[in-house]
């Protein structure tokens, strides 16, 4: 039917339930979106009924800001964003190779677990000894049983008054030799594993029951997006005692994440979003303390630096992070916007920055500003620009440089 629901994404329904909610509270046509959000409209028209989705975000985020949409629900349109993309893109191999087994001659042969190797192997480590009647191991393996229960030769035949071939000595004394050392090793580790299990009491090494510390407990073992449960709370609480603003509600959805993200570039670690021991060690340790600037500072700091077109700058802040300075988007490339003006990793290696150096508002707020004196225009970022001028064109006049009243766009 449409390429989202072709993509097998158990995410799109929810995306495009969000996307026509948005349009319903938006109430206009999707021609006057369009022209508030840049794109066209029966791509808006398509993304909205479920028939396509864009390969990037940016349409996304322009509609949503055209209709209104709020920071948290323009991370929520994000997270459904990229699972429907990531469920689309494993759809399309699997409906190649749906098509490819319907067209072949037959079934496609299942791969063997074990590696043809091993019957080599087998056969070289077999030995029959001079006067003995030893098999090898594969002939063993291979050879049919009576009802009775007793060999009644190989499966392979051998032709009359011929021997088997034999295996050199030199390979048999080769395998013969190796099995003090695996019978060695496998007693070793298994003292271990029972001086483990004796030891922590049938838990596992390193875990930590202490009701201090819930989220180190066997209970907490994995806190991830999507759960809802004390063990989300517990985390929620932590990140809010370092200084990360939040709500403990016990939800884990793309704010606790980005909050996640955040605390763990602030403590040194790889800021993955995952809730790893690490993390968890890091967040009771309690060297993590966050001081950020308030809102009210924040808007006041980019009015001070951006002289030219404060009104403006101050809408594109607004529009980007919601004045919030530890604000982090992430991207489906891996890469993540950081900051008051969500400056991208390659923008701010260009301007000299770090992820680390974009969380502190006046660096960040100082980084934008030069990023803008380059085209002395905010082209840096199209989305909120043309969010800040359609909300400007509806309130009947846009604010130029220095404050001067400029005519609005025709709507």
């Amino acid at each position: 039917m449409s390429e989202l629901r072709a993509a097998g994404s158990p995410y799109a329904r929810e995306f495009t339930n969000l996307l026509q909610t948005l349009k319903s509270r938006a109430d206009c046509s999707y021609e006057a979106l369009a022209r508030r959000s840049g794109v066209s409209g029966s791509a808006l028209q398509r993304y909205c009924s479920g028939v396509g989705v864009p390969n990037d975000f940016d349409p996304i985020a322009r509609f949503g800001k055209a209709c209104g949409a709020g920071p948290l629900e323009l991370l929520e349109l994000h997270r459904l964003w990229v699972l429907v993309d990531a469920g689309r893109r494993r759809g399309a191999p699997r409906a190649e190779q749906a098509s490819g087994a319907s067209s072949a001659a037959g079934p496609t042969p299942i791969p063997a677990q074990i590696p043809v190797t091993a019957d080599i192997e087998l056969a070289e480590m077999s030995v029959k000894l001079p006067g003995t009647e030893t098999e090898s191991a594969a002939t063993a393996v291979n050879s049919p049983v009576s009802p009775a229960g007793l060999k009644t030769g190989p499966a392979s035949s051998v032709a009359p008054g011929s021997e088997p071939a034999r295996v050199p000595f030199r390979l048999r004394l080769r395998y013969l030799r190796r099995w003090p050392v695996l019978v060695g090793s496998l007693l070793v580790v298994g003292a271990a594993v029972a001086g483990t299990v004796l030891l922590t009491g049938g838990r596992p090494a390193g875990a930590d029951d202490s009701p201090n510390r819930p989220l180190l407990s066997a209970k907490c073992r994995f806190v991830a997006m999507g759960h809802q449960d004390t063990c989300v709370r517990e985390l929620q609480l932590r990140l809010k005692q370092a200084g990360l603003d939040l709500d403990v509600d016990g939800a884990f959805g793309p704010f606790t994440q980005m909050r996640v993200v955040v605390f763990q570039l602030l403590a040194g670690l790889e800021p993955d979003g995952v809730v790893g021991d690490g993390t968890k060690r890091a967040l009771y340790a309690g060297r993590v303390k966050a001081h950020p600037w308030s809102p009210e500072r924040v808007d006041r700091r980019v009015r001070e630096v951006f002289t030219e077109d404060a009104d403006r700058a101050d809408g594109i802040a607004k529009c980007a992070s919601n004045l919030d300075p530890l604000y982090s988007l992430g991207n489906t490339n891996g890469t993540r916007n950081w900051g008051v003006f969500q400056l991208y990793d390659g923008t701010l290696r260009e301007l000299g920055g770090t992820p680390r150096k974009a969380l502190d508002p006046e660096w960040n707020i100082q980084a934008a500003h030069r990023l803008w004196a380059r085209t002395h225009d905010f082209r840096a970022w199209p989305s909120c620009d043309k969010a800040y001028q359609a909300g400007a064109s509806k309130s009947g006049t846009s604010k130029g440089p220095k404050g001067k009243p400029e005519p609005s766009a025709t709507p």
